[in-house]
């Protein structure tokens, strides 16, 4: 947002359409005490345009999250993305989850505790942003997609069930010594 509005001159909406639709956010932790909270006195030091942005996508939010449950005012302040009690904190995956166009946890069960209990009002604001992600790509699909060349030519030595039968890939070791196959 900061390099899009004064370094750009993009208008605010404009660069929050872009940035919205770019960021998705993966959550790996539920635990309380894993999540980042900075404190304001920090970011007023070092970060103090950063904070203003922020600030200004706390206000946007929480003028929706007004609109949706109008009167909840206790709600609008535990969905706020800067938390007022104790030592005024910016709630980080508060703020990814709002600058996010998905949010997703690592694994079906992990998802379903966001939708539960993390994020359980967010989830209430905007249930179609959020999904179910199972982390990661095995090795294979990942060679399959990136490595075409190389895809073919295993499937041409030890056949086509390689890219889902991770054990089938140990029969490469009968080309180890093979000269000419790994010239090519």
């Amino acid at each position: 947002m900061r390099i899009f509005v004064d370094e750009e001159g993009l208008s605010w909406d404009y660069a929050w359409d872009l940035c919205h639709a770019t960021f998705a956010y993966t959550n790996h932790t539920i635990l309380p005490e894993a999540l980042e909270r900075w404190p304001v006195s920090m970011l007023e030091h070092i970060l103090p345009r950063h904070l203003e942005i922020v600030y200004m996508i706390n206000h946007y939010h929480l003028e929706r999250v007004r609109a949706a449950f109008p009167g909840d005012d206790d709600r609008v302040r535990r969905m706020s993305i800067v938390e007022e009690t104790g030592e005024k904190r910016i709630n980080m995956a508060y703020l990814s989850v709002v600058s996010s166009h998905a949010v997703n946890g690592v694994a079906e069960i992990h998802s379903g505790l966001l939708l539960t209990s993390l994020f359980k009002e967010f989830y209430e604001l905007s249930p179609g942003k959020f999904q179910n992600k199972t982390n990661g790509i095995t090795p294979r699909r990942w060679l399959v997609l990136c490595n075409p060349s190389l895809s073919h030519l295993i499937t041409e030595k030890i056949g086509d069930e390689w890219p889902t039968k991770l054990h089938q890939l140990e029969r490469l070791k009968e080309f180890v010594d093979d000269k000419g196959l790994l010239a090519r």
